[in-house]
Protein backbone atom coordinates (compact mmCIF):
# COMPACT_ATOMS: atom_id res chain seq x y z
CA UNK A 1 0.00 0.00 0.00
CA UNK A 2 2.28 2.74 -1.32
CA UNK A 3 -0.23 5.55 -0.83
CA UNK A 4 -3.37 5.99 1.26
CA UNK A 5 -6.42 4.47 -0.46
CA UNK A 6 -8.73 6.87 -2.25
CA UNK A 7 -11.75 5.21 -0.67
CA UNK A 8 -12.14 3.49 2.70
CA UNK A 9 -15.34 1.52 3.32
CA UNK A 10 -16.81 1.11 6.80
CA UNK A 11 -19.11 -1.91 7.16
CA UNK A 12 -21.58 -2.27 10.02
CA UNK A 13 -23.87 -5.25 10.72
CA UNK A 14 -26.81 -4.29 12.96
CA UNK A 15 -30.03 -5.70 14.35
CA UNK A 16 -32.32 -3.87 16.79
CA UNK A 17 -29.83 -1.14 17.66
CA UNK A 18 -32.18 1.86 17.82
CA UNK A 19 -30.74 2.98 21.16
CA UNK A 20 -27.15 2.97 19.89
CA UNK A 21 -26.91 3.21 16.09
CA UNK A 22 -26.51 6.97 15.73
CA UNK A 23 -23.38 7.08 17.91
CA UNK A 24 -21.19 4.78 15.76
CA UNK A 25 -22.24 6.48 12.53
CA UNK A 26 -21.57 9.93 14.00
CA UNK A 27 -18.12 8.75 15.13
CA UNK A 28 -17.34 7.60 11.58
CA UNK A 29 -18.50 10.85 10.01
CA UNK A 30 -16.21 12.77 12.41
CA UNK A 31 -13.08 10.91 11.28
CA UNK A 32 -10.08 13.07 10.37
CA UNK A 33 -9.06 10.77 7.50
CA UNK A 34 -8.11 12.86 4.46
CA UNK A 35 -9.48 10.44 1.86
CA UNK A 36 -13.03 9.49 0.95
CA UNK A 37 -15.25 7.35 3.18
CA UNK A 38 -18.37 5.30 2.56
CA UNK A 39 -20.52 3.55 5.15
CA UNK A 40 -22.42 0.36 4.29
CA UNK A 41 -24.86 -0.87 6.94
CA UNK A 42 -26.47 -4.32 6.76
CA UNK A 43 -29.66 -4.34 8.80
CA UNK A 44 -30.79 -7.74 10.11
CA UNK A 45 -34.50 -6.95 9.68
CA UNK A 46 -34.73 -4.84 12.84
CA UNK A 47 -38.10 -4.48 14.56
CA UNK A 48 -37.30 -1.71 17.06
CA UNK A 49 -37.12 1.31 14.74
CA UNK A 50 -33.46 0.90 13.79
CA UNK A 51 -34.23 0.77 10.06
CA UNK A 52 -36.30 3.95 10.19
CA UNK A 53 -33.41 5.76 11.91
CA UNK A 54 -30.99 4.42 9.30
CA UNK A 55 -33.23 5.49 6.42
CA UNK A 56 -33.33 9.03 7.81
CA UNK A 57 -29.54 9.08 8.14
CA UNK A 58 -29.06 7.71 4.61
CA UNK A 59 -31.41 10.32 3.14
CA UNK A 60 -29.29 13.16 4.50
CA UNK A 61 -25.85 11.78 3.53
CA UNK A 62 -25.18 9.95 0.25
CA UNK A 63 -22.00 8.37 1.66
CA UNK A 64 -24.20 6.02 3.69
CA UNK A 65 -26.13 3.02 2.35
CA UNK A 66 -28.35 0.55 4.19
CA UNK A 67 -28.94 -2.96 2.87
CA UNK A 68 -31.12 -5.85 4.01
CA UNK A 69 -29.62 -8.82 5.86
CA UNK A 70 -32.55 -11.28 5.76
CA UNK A 71 -30.91 -13.87 8.03
CA UNK A 72 -30.19 -11.35 10.78
CA UNK A 73 -26.86 -13.11 11.45
CA UNK A 74 -23.71 -11.05 12.03
CA UNK A 75 -21.36 -12.83 9.59
CA UNK A 76 -24.01 -12.70 6.85
CA UNK A 77 -24.50 -8.98 7.44
CA UNK A 78 -20.75 -8.41 7.28
CA UNK A 79 -20.45 -10.28 4.00
CA UNK A 80 -23.41 -8.44 2.46
CA UNK A 81 -21.90 -5.07 3.40
CA UNK A 82 -18.36 -6.03 2.36
CA UNK A 83 -19.49 -7.35 -1.03
CA UNK A 84 -21.44 -4.15 -1.71
CA UNK A 85 -18.56 -1.90 -0.66
CA UNK A 86 -15.96 -0.42 -3.01
CA UNK A 87 -12.98 0.58 -0.85
CA UNK A 88 -9.52 -0.99 -0.97
CA UNK A 89 -9.53 -0.86 2.85
CA UNK A 90 -12.49 -2.15 4.85
CA UNK A 91 -13.13 -1.03 8.42
CA UNK A 92 -15.40 -3.19 10.52
CA UNK A 93 -17.58 -1.31 12.99
CA UNK A 94 -20.42 -2.52 15.22
CA UNK A 95 -23.68 -1.03 16.37
CA UNK A 96 -22.25 -0.70 19.91
CA UNK A 97 -18.88 0.76 18.91
CA UNK A 98 -17.64 4.34 18.73
CA UNK A 99 -14.44 5.11 16.82
CA UNK A 100 -12.00 7.81 18.02
CA UNK A 101 -11.54 10.61 15.53
CA UNK A 102 -8.12 9.40 14.34
CA UNK A 103 -9.03 5.71 14.14
CA UNK A 104 -9.18 5.27 10.36
CA UNK A 105 -6.18 7.51 9.68
CA UNK A 106 -4.07 5.61 12.21
CA UNK A 107 -5.24 2.19 11.02
CA UNK A 108 -4.43 2.97 7.38
CA UNK A 109 -0.99 4.18 8.49
CA UNK A 110 -0.39 0.98 10.47
CA UNK A 111 -1.44 -1.16 7.50
CA UNK A 112 1.11 0.63 5.36
CA UNK A 113 3.91 0.46 7.93
CA UNK A 114 3.47 -3.21 8.84
CA UNK A 115 2.22 -4.70 5.55
CA UNK A 116 -0.39 -6.50 7.67
CA UNK A 117 -3.64 -7.76 6.16
CA UNK A 118 -5.70 -6.83 9.23
CA UNK A 119 -5.03 -4.41 12.06
CA UNK A 120 -6.96 -3.60 15.22
CA UNK A 121 -6.63 -2.38 18.76
CA UNK A 122 -8.31 -2.26 22.15
CA UNK A 123 -11.96 -2.96 22.87
CA UNK A 124 -12.52 -0.29 25.51
CA UNK A 125 -15.74 -1.38 27.19
CA UNK A 126 -17.59 1.57 28.76
CA UNK A 127 -20.91 1.28 30.59
CA UNK A 128 -23.50 3.82 31.71
CA UNK A 129 -25.99 1.78 33.73
CA UNK A 130 -24.81 -0.32 36.73
CA UNK A 131 -25.26 -3.53 34.71
CA UNK A 132 -23.32 -2.10 31.75
CA UNK A 133 -20.51 -0.98 34.05
CA UNK A 134 -20.32 -4.45 35.60
CA UNK A 135 -20.15 -6.10 32.18
CA UNK A 136 -17.55 -3.56 31.02
CA UNK A 137 -15.41 -4.33 34.07
CA UNK A 138 -15.54 -8.07 33.36
CA UNK A 139 -14.72 -7.47 29.68
CA UNK A 140 -11.55 -5.59 30.67
CA UNK A 141 -10.26 -8.24 33.10
CA UNK A 142 -7.95 -11.17 32.39
CA UNK A 143 -10.06 -13.13 34.86
CA UNK A 144 -13.21 -12.32 32.90
CA UNK A 145 -12.05 -12.74 29.31
CA UNK A 146 -8.53 -14.17 29.20
CA UNK A 147 -5.26 -12.69 28.01
CA UNK A 148 -5.99 -11.47 24.46
CA UNK A 149 -4.34 -8.07 24.07
CA UNK A 150 -7.41 -6.44 22.49
CA UNK A 151 -9.24 -6.69 25.83
CA UNK A 152 -6.77 -4.70 27.90
CA UNK A 153 -3.88 -3.39 25.76
CA UNK A 154 -0.22 -4.24 25.39
CA UNK A 155 2.67 -3.80 22.99
CA UNK A 156 2.13 -3.42 19.26
CA UNK A 157 2.87 -6.52 17.22
CA UNK A 158 1.53 -9.65 15.49
CA UNK A 159 -1.37 -11.41 17.25
CA UNK A 160 -3.86 -14.22 16.66
CA UNK A 161 -6.84 -11.89 16.39
CA UNK A 162 -7.98 -8.29 16.98
CA UNK A 163 -11.18 -6.48 17.88
CA UNK A 164 -13.29 -5.54 14.84
CA UNK A 165 -10.47 -5.16 12.29
CA UNK A 166 -9.30 -2.93 9.43
CA UNK A 167 -8.66 -5.15 6.42
CA UNK A 168 -6.99 -4.99 3.04
CA UNK A 169 -9.64 -5.88 0.50
CA UNK A 170 -7.77 -8.39 -1.68
CA UNK A 171 -6.59 -10.76 1.11
CA UNK A 172 -10.02 -10.60 2.74
CA UNK A 173 -11.76 -11.76 -0.45
CA UNK A 174 -9.04 -14.32 -1.14
CA UNK A 175 -9.71 -15.81 2.32
CA UNK A 176 -13.41 -16.16 1.53
CA UNK A 177 -14.85 -13.47 3.87
CA UNK A 178 -16.62 -14.44 7.12
CA UNK A 179 -17.94 -17.95 7.74
CA UNK A 180 -21.72 -17.50 7.80
CA UNK A 181 -22.25 -20.77 9.68
CA UNK A 182 -20.61 -19.37 12.82
CA UNK A 183 -22.73 -17.52 15.38
CA UNK A 184 -19.68 -16.66 17.53
CA UNK A 185 -15.93 -16.26 17.05
CA UNK A 186 -16.25 -15.56 13.33
CA UNK A 187 -13.53 -12.89 13.72
CA UNK A 188 -11.04 -15.33 15.23
CA UNK A 189 -11.77 -17.99 12.62
CA UNK A 190 -11.31 -15.53 9.74
CA UNK A 191 -8.01 -14.36 11.20
CA UNK A 192 -6.85 -17.99 11.35
CA UNK A 193 -7.43 -18.25 7.59
CA UNK A 194 -5.75 -14.91 6.90
CA UNK A 195 -2.67 -16.02 8.85
CA UNK A 196 -2.67 -19.48 7.25
CA UNK A 197 -2.47 -17.74 3.87
CA UNK A 198 0.70 -15.95 4.99
CA UNK A 199 -0.83 -12.68 6.20
CA UNK A 200 -0.07 -10.82 9.41
CA UNK A 201 -2.74 -9.74 11.89
CA UNK A 202 -1.40 -6.75 13.81
CA UNK A 203 -2.38 -5.23 17.15
CA UNK A 204 -1.74 -1.53 17.85
CA UNK A 205 -2.79 -0.12 21.25
CA UNK A 206 -3.39 3.33 19.74
CA UNK A 207 -6.52 1.95 18.07
CA UNK A 208 -8.91 2.12 21.02
CA UNK A 209 -12.61 1.63 20.29
CA UNK A 210 -15.32 2.47 22.83
CA UNK A 211 -17.73 -0.47 23.13
CA UNK A 212 -21.12 -0.07 24.87
CA UNK A 213 -22.28 -3.36 26.43
CA UNK A 214 -25.95 -4.19 26.12
CA UNK A 215 -28.09 -2.92 28.96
Amino acid sequence: MAKPPDLVSVVIPVRNEAAFIEAPIDSILRQDYAGNLEIVVADGMSTDGTREILDTICNRDDRIRCLDNPSGRTPSGLNIAITASEGDVLVRCDGHAELPVDYIRTAVQVLAETDAVNVGGVQKAVGVTPMQRAIAYAMSSRVGVGDARFHYGGDAGPVDTVFLGVFRRSPLFAAGLFDEDLSRNQDYELNIRLRAAGGTVWFDPRLQVVYRPRR
